[in-house]
């Protein structure tokens, strides 16, 4: 990837990669689409009459090969409704569990058939009477629920589960599915090289390069050719003692969704974490017609451009609409950030829909990708937090493995604590608690309270006790927090606080993206504020 949001976060960024997700490619006999076509296909075939009959014969002539290469190599045949009859990748998500996790096995090999009903583009004959009194039939299309076989395999060079789909019924449209990620690990494993995956995406890998050299190496030529292979071995008709398929129902491929994938794998997951919100926060302007356009690097289309904010695996997604295309944003795994450009309307984007220009899809995602993350790379590093202040507000453990709860500043003897502490005169020669109980007689009663209280912060790092004296002193870190914390809530939140009582008028923010400077402004009044307070951090 070039961008520079990628030169930005280098130093944060453990690696990146880009390949192909999901793709689906669809199959038609093109030539069927002409219903003299099929006419003229069954008369070859012998028959006189385009009845419903005579179609349900090549029907189960396609049904009896299927049956019989599941009974020859052991292939399991499962009606989807009465196995799961889940949808939106239910099918594919069992698959993954029954059969595909843990597969250990090399070459081709098919998981499991499942077969399902679905409502597709058809034919069907209707016996009409003529003027004279003949009867004859005629062919018409129509979507009606039609036998579906779904095949799932591991393919021995695009890896697995793919998946097979063919249609039992006349005119037999195909699909077939693969997943890059599928692949790059099948060509790792040849290779012997070490990696990890979290779901379907690449958290650890020793050689960065060779996993993105693997992701370039999918052109359409080679999975056209894998396609072959699998249509050759299950679309075929029975004819007794053997199989066999007409010339005239050769297939052709077209590309129906390619998914184009950026993935960039941080370092730190709290780092990632935070880094997706700002970008949630900042860059959701970028679903504007104008904008989303030049992503495409096409021409605004105002009325066919559409932003959504929705749950995507649970975590939180950006997902820009453009002519039928889209490309989202989501932080994945909690570590890495992934950009993905879906292509479902290629004509709309000038690219060819036969399967061998698939890596020009790569190409143009890559593009579109990069585009997106060059928008988002005007984010300021300094003000993204890396979860040091976490142990200031979560529980701790303490050397004797017992819960310590966090400082609470709304408490008000706590707060007068942490106020005390700040004051010159315990930074030369410590404090003790008798001192605290001196100087806070009508907070605290005794000095156990005093203790517990010191206990939240001891544990914490913000104070510490002399070496071989029983003297307690702030440390650096627990002066900043001290210092950071009270400055906060007495001269930036109870300001602010107190305004909103006051019934003014609240002024909205229109852009997200002025969310940065009033970040700056923030820091400006803070600055400010520490001059007049006469305090250097």
């Amino acid at each position: 990837m070039d961008n520079t949001f990628v030169d930005q976060f280098s130093e944060n960024i453990k690696f990146n990669y880009t390949c192909f997700d999901r793709v689906i490619i669809r199959g038609y006999i093109r030539s069927f689409f002409s219903i003299g076509y099929i006419v003229i296909f069954l008369r070859s075939l012998g028959f006189s009459k385009p009845s419903n009959g005579v179609m349900r014969i090549v029907t189960d002539q396609l049904n009896t090969h299927i049956s019989k290469q599941a009974a020859k190599y052991d292939i399991p045949i499962f009606w989807w409704p009465a196995v799961d009859g889940g949808t939106d990748g239910a099918k594919l998500q069992y698959v993954q569990k029954h059969y595909a996790n843990g597969f250990q096995g090399k070459g081709n090999f098919v998981f499991c058939i499942l077969g399902d009903k679905e409502p597709v583009q058809t034919m069907a004959a209707r016996e009409l009477t003529s003027k004279n009194g003949k009867k004859f039939h005629r062919l018409y299309k129509c979507r009606k629920p039609v036998k579906q076989y779904y095949i799932y395999f591991h393919d021995e060079i695009l890896g697995g589960p793919c998946y097979l789909k063919i249609s039992s019924y006349l005119p037999f449209p195909c699909e077939f599915y693969f997943n890059g990620h599928n692949y790059i690990r099948h060509q790792l494993d040849q290779k012997g090289m070490f990696y990890k995956m979290k779901d379907n995406a690449f958290t650890e890998t020793d050689d960065p390069q060779a996993l993105q050299e693997a992701a370039q190496q999918i052109n359409g030529r080679l999975v056209q050719q894998r396609i072959d292979y699998w249509m050759n071995r299950f679309f075929k008709f029975d004819k007794g003692k053997y199989s066999t398929r007409s010339k005239y129902l050769k297939h052709e491929w077209y590309l129906s969704q390619v998914e184009v994938c950026s993935n960039l794998i941080f370092k730190s997951s709290r780092f990632s974490t935070n880094l997706f919100e700002r970008l949630i926060d900042k860059f959701s302007r970028v679903g504007w017609p104008d904008s989303i356009a030049q992503i495409f690097s096409k021409r605004p289309a105002r009325s066919i451009s559409k932003t959504f904010r929705r749950l995507y695996d649970n975590n939180a997604c950006i997902k820009h609409w453009f002519r039928g295309n889209s490309i989202k944003q989501y932080n994945k795994t909690g570590y890495l950030i992934r950009t993905e450009t879906t292509i479902n309307n290629p004509k709309s984007l000038g690219l060819q829909k036969p399967v061998l220009y698939l890596q020009a899809y790569l190409w143009f995602g890559l593009g579109c990708n990069n585009r997106l993350l060059d928008c988002c790379a005007d984010v300021d590093v300094t003000s993204i937090c890396e979860g040091q202040t976490d142990i200031f507000k979560k529980p701790v453990t303490d050397h004797l493995d017992k819960t310590v709860t966090p400082p609470d500043l709304r408490k008000e003897r706590q707060f007068e604590l942490c106020e005390e502490l700040l004051k010159p005169k315990y930074s030369v020669h410590g404090f003790k608690t008798a001192d605290i109980a001196n100087a806070l007689p009508h907070y605290f009663r005794n000095s156990t309270q005093i203790r517990y209280e010191l206990k939240k912060l001891i544990v914490r790092g913000v104070v510490q006790k002399k070496k071989s004296q029983s003297f307690y002193e702030v440390t650096q870190l627990g002066w900043k927090w001290l210092w950071t914390s009270i400055t906060s809530i007495t001269y930036f939140e109870n300001p602010i606080i107190s305004k909103t009582f006051q019934n003014e008028v609240l002024q909205t923010l229109a852009q997200p993206s002025l969310f940065e400077e009033g970040y700056d402004l923030i820091q400006q009044g803070l600055s400010r504020i520490t001059q007049e307070l006469a305090l250097n951090l």
